[in-house]
């Protein structure tokens, strides 16, 4: 009785764990970034902020919907 009780305390907790994890954690989690030409690959726009930062582009960016993209900065308005 006492294996099937942990059993379950700990399938009540990996479930408690998954859907209370971000739609961005496991969209990455299934996510294969490309090899993009000009930009990293990516799963979520955080992915591109250094990129975008040391290049003084603006806001990052990552295409694909989480399903994986290349990174792009959109400019910043003036």
């Amino acid at each position: 009785m006492k294996k099937m009780t942990g059993f379950l305390f700990a399938l009540g907790l990996a479930a408690a764990t998954l859907l209370s994890t971000p739609a961005t954690v496991k969209a990455a989690a299934i996510c294969h970034p490309p090899a993009c030409f000009a930009s990293p690959g990516c799963c979520v726009d955080r992915q591109c902020g250094a990129w975008c930062e040391s290049r003084g582009l603006g806001a990052p960016h990552c295409g694909g919907n989480g399903s994986g993209g290349c990174c792009w900065c959109e400019p910043s308005p003036i």
